[in-house]
């Protein structure tokens, strides 16, 4: 029998008073439970992460800021610039159907470690040891075992895009435990939402427990993405990035630009590292530069002329576009030649006023004193870093060494910088890979704002010269009969151009471009002149050398030249560094202590990779100590053998198989450290013999 219409309306409004008083019921058992579930999450954020904490207690949420309880009692969130909520009326089911479809078919980074090279000419010992390391890989991957297809129940790394609510977090941990964790989040208030949904007290604790590390990149845009990333790696190892697990949790411009950036430049974390034997040459260089009585950058002068103009002269090919405006205005300007371009602007009949050097090799060191008269370096100062070849020093007017960061010698110099000068050297920031680097870091340091860059190019034109036309440099090096020296080949990169465009790049020039990008946001100098066509720089002026007004002021540039070298350098008071500085029994219980843990038996993965990461948290302690020019003897090499030792271990789907090659591969690493000490005994003074025939 139908109901009547009034007995349907009737049912119909009970049904949805009963949906109503349900939500209701929802929503109330949702806010006692966020509202608590808020509280623990911040005192666990103030407890581990504090500058998270205070972010998130100065946190203002914008007037639409609302979490809706779904048709399953959990939180969803409509984000700002969007239309629709995160999640549908199921967000757990969903998040879990989406995490065991992460896991079936994981994204996992993944470096070829068998490019080194098999045979190689050099006999330095990291070569030896990064020889022998290509050649074990090259016969591991012919063996033709069955890639890793799954995640297994441990994995070194996951890089996390999007955290959403969180659900997906604690779901993942449940089915895999990482050694370290990035979590990425553009969007702060997606995060701070995520505070009422999810238990991070309990992640954090979880991750704690299991000696893990959990890090937070939240409300970073992509030109901050991987300047964080590096920190990290910097602070724990290269190790933590290169076998990762990669999850996108939530879709987004913003984050898709993020993954981009990361898929980019993610060869930066392979490589790069510095290894023993330049850390070692440095060593000695700095201890050279002590016995030489050079010159050290301690200070800034209080009283320069921060206006005074600086050109800062490389060898692009843009700097040819600038010659007539260098030669006319060069008398007005502090000129500062990186490089080989002492040499070009020594063809065009342009006088330096400093020289800015960095390499360590003596073979640098021959080149330098083949391409121009020696009358032109008695005529001109010096800057170089503190690993430059020490003999470079006595060809010059005057000399003054700068700290380089990251160093073993910069690192022994600090602890007698204190004992004997009462402070610690200044490192002049990003000042490498290249010299236009150094200069520029130098110049900012000082103070200087008025900067120009000529022909720091970091690229050139597609189809277009590699240098300026007045180079040490061949036009092309397939032409064997042609003069001058060879270059690096500039391909497999582009950048964007100065005025549009782009031009192309390579793995050293893009280094070194992202570091004038950092050291100009790290001064926050918007002053400074990008000259010419070659690649843009950010938070440079681009400049058409045509465009250039002629200086108009007068500056006393000798004077002040002169005020540089006087005031902001100092000399040590001391003939030589001491033995027990140099601390070889402290070396001897470093490399012993690191062997030891190497050969304890492991009988799993994640056994082997607690093996490695228990070697490099004891190296790590030793960095901010008396003996930190140690961590930097041996850290670069440990990078290199450890990076894929972790990969190694998680490569393969047999673990038995992974277990045996990564025994191989562990004898090695443990002949490379007891062979570093050997080495390290008898060599700590030696300069640097690359190119010394």
């Amino acid at each position: 029998m139908n109901k009547d219409p009034i007995s349907q309306q009737l049912e119909s409004l009970s049904e949805k008073l009963s949906e109503t008083t349900a939500h209701q019921a929802r929503e109330a058992k949702f806010a006692e439970e966020a509202n608590l579930r808020f509280s623990k999450n911040l005192q666990s954020f103030e407890k581990y992460y504090p500058d998270i904490a205070k972010a998130i207690n100065n946190h203002s949420v914008r007037e639409e800021f609302c979490l809706h309880v779904t048709t399953s009692g959990h939180g969803n969130f409509v984000p700002k610039d969007s239309d629709a909520p995160i999640y549908s009326q199921s967000p757990i089911e969903q998040t879990t159907e989406q995490v065991e479809r992460q896991l079936r078919k994981p994204v996992l980074s993944l470096t070829d470690y068998t490019g080194y090279g098999e045979h190689q000419e050099d006999e330095r010992l990291h070569v030896r040891y990064m020889t022998e390391l290509t050649k074990l890989m090259i016969d591991i991957r012919e063996q033709g075992a069955a890639p890793l297809s799954t995640m297994p129940e441990h994995f070194p790394s996951a890089i996390i895009f999007g955290i959403g609510l969180g659900y997906h977090v604690p779901l993942l941990l449940e089915r895999t435990q990482f050694d370290y964790i990035f979590l990425i989040e553009p969007d702060f208030e997606q995060f701070f939402a995520s505070l009422f949904c999810t238990d991070w007290f309990q992640v954090i604790a979880d991750i704690d427990e299991q000696g893990g590390c959990l890090f937070f990149h939240l409300g970073i845009d992509h030109s901050l993405f991987i300047q964080d990333v590096e920190k990290v790696a910097e602070d724990v190892g290269a190790f933590a990035l290169v076998r990762s697990f990669c999850y996108q949790h939530t879709p987004g411009k913003e984050l898709n630009t993020l993954i981009k950036q990361w898929i980019k430049d993610y060869f930066r974390f392979q490589f790069g590292h510095g290894f023993y034997n330049d850390a070692v040459t440095g060593l000695a260089h700095g201890i050279h530069h002590i016995r030489n009585q050079a010159a050290w950058l301690t200070k800034e002068a209080q009283d320069l002329n921060k206006d005074t103009p600086v050109f800062i002269i490389g060898n692009g090919p843009s700097l040819d576009e600038a010659e007539a405006f260098i030669k006319r205005n060069h008398k007005k300007a502090i000129i500062i030649a990186a490089g080989t371009s002492i040499a070009t602007l020594y063809k065009k009949g342009i006088p330096v006023d400093f020289h800015v050097l960095v390499e360590r090799p003596y073979s640098n060191y021959k080149i330098f004193g083949e391409i121009v008269p020696p009358e032109v370096y008695a005529n001109t100062n010096l800057v170089g870093l503190s690993t430059l070849y020490p003999d470079t020093n006595h060809r010059y007017k005057w000399s003054g060494i700068a700290a380089k960061g990251s160093e073993a010698g910069t690192s022994l110099l600090d602890i007698l910088a204190l004992q004997h000068l009462s402070q610690t050297l200044p490192k002049i920031p990003y000042s490498n890979p290249v010299v236009a680097n150094a200069a520029l870091s130098f110049v900012l340091y000082l103070g200087f704002r008025n900067v120009y860059l000529f022909g720091v190019d970091n690229g050139k034109a597609p189809g277009g010269a590699h240098h300026s036309k007045d180079s040490i440099y061949r036009a092309r090096n397939d032409d064997t009969e042609g003069e001058g020296f060879y270059h690096l080949e500039i391909e497999g990169h582009s950048l964007p151009g100065n005025f549009g465009g782009h031009v192309l790049s390579n793995d050293l020039f893009m280094i070194a471009h992202a570091q004038l990008e950092k050291l100009l946001r790290y001064y926050d100098v918007t002053t400074c002149l990008n000259v010419g066509s070659g690649a843009k720089i950010d938070k440079a002026m681009a400049v058409h050398a045509e465009d250039l007004l002629d200086i108009e002021g007068q500056y006393d540039i000798e004077t002040t030249v002169e005020q540089i070298k006087a005031e902001c350098f100092s000399t040590f008071p001391l003939d030589d560094v001491s033995e027990e500085a140099i601390a070889l029994d402290g070396l001897k219980e470093l490399t012993e202590h690191i062997c030891s843990i190497a050969a304890e038996p492991v009988t799993s993965r994640q056994e082997a990779a607690d093996q490695l990461r228990r070697q490099a948290r004891y190296l790590y302690a030793y960095k901010q100590s008396k003996w930190g020019h140690l961590f930097h003897v041996i850290r670069g090499s440990l990078l290199y053998y450890h990076c894929p030792l972790i990969t190694l271990l998680y490569t393969y789907e047999d673990e038995a198989f992974c277990l045996e090659q990564y025994q191989r591969l562990n004898q090695l690493w443990m002949n490379y450290i007891k062979e570093i000490y050997t080495h390290f005994c008898d060599h700590y003074t030696e300069k640097c013999d690359l190119g010394l025939e």
